[in-house]
C-alpha cells in the first residue's frame, strides 16, 4: 500500500512538472500567430496611407531614414518603407 501511494506521488510530481514545463513553451508559440495580422495590417496601412502612421501612435524616425527608406517606430514596433520598390517591412 505503502508503495502504491509512493508511485501515485512521483507520477503526479512528473505530471506536474510535464505540465508547468508545456505551459511555458505553448504561450511562447502561439504569440508569433498573434503577430502576424499586426504585421500584415501595419503593412497594408503603411502603402497605402504612411502618413496615418502618425495618427495611430508612430513617430518617424528622423535618424534613420534616408533618401530610400522611411523609418516609423512605436515602442518594439518599427515600420520601414523603401521608396525605391515601394515595400514595407515591420518589425516587432
Amino acid at each position: 500500500m505503502f508503495a502504491n501511494q509512493l508511485e501515485h506521488k512521483l507520477s503526479t510530481w512528473i505530471s506536474a512538472r510535464l505540465l508547468g514545463t508545456c505551459s511555458k513553451i505553448i504561450p511562447w508559440l502561439g504569440k508569433r500567430d498573434t503577430d502576424v495580422p499586426l504585421r500584415n495590417d501595419l503593412e497594408r496601412l503603411a502603402l497605402s496611407a504612411p502618413h496615418m502612421l502618425s495618427d495611430i501612435g508612430f513617430e518617424r524616425d528622423d535618424k534613420a531614414c534616408s533618401p530610400e527608406k522611411v523609418v516609423w517606430r512605436r515602442g518594439k514596433l518599427c515600420v520601414i518603407i523603401a521608396n525605391s520598390t515601394q515595400t514595407t517591412i515591420v518589425t516587432v
